[in-house]
C-alpha cells in the first residue's frame, strides 16, 4: 500500500511540476544537477554503494523496517501537504 501511495505522490508531483511557469528552467536545472552527479561518481563508489545496500538490506530488523515504513509515511503526507498547498496558490 505504502508504494502505491508513494507512487500517486511522485505523479501528483509530476503534475504539479509540468503545469509550473518554470517547468523548462526546473528540468534543465535538475538535468544539470545529474549529469554533474554522475560525472563526479567513480566506478569503485557506485559498486562501493550498491554492496552497501545489499548490506543493509539483509541485516535489517523487523522493527526497523516497521520505523522506516513508518517514517516514509510521515514524509508523504507532509508532501502530500505541501502539494495541495500549491495546487491551492493557483
Amino acid at each position: 500500500m505504502l508504494e502505491q501511495e508513494l507512487k500517486d505522490m511522485w505523479t501528483e508531483l509530476k503534475d504539479v511540476w509540468k503545469n509550473s511557469s518554470q517547468t523548462e528552467k526546473i528540468n534543465f536545472q535538475v538535468s544539470s544537477l545529474i549529469v554533474e552527479l554522475k560525472s563526479k561518481v567513480s566506478q569503485f563508489e557506485k559498486d562501493s554503494i550498491a554492496q552497501d545496500i545489499r548490506t543493509i538490506k539483509t541485516s535489517i530488523s523487523q522493527f526497523e523496517k516497521d520505523s522506516v515504513t513508518k517514517d516514509l509515511g510521515k514524509i508523504t503526507t507532509s508532501i502530500r501537504k505541501i502539494i495541495q498547498y500549491f495546487k491551492t496558490k493557483k
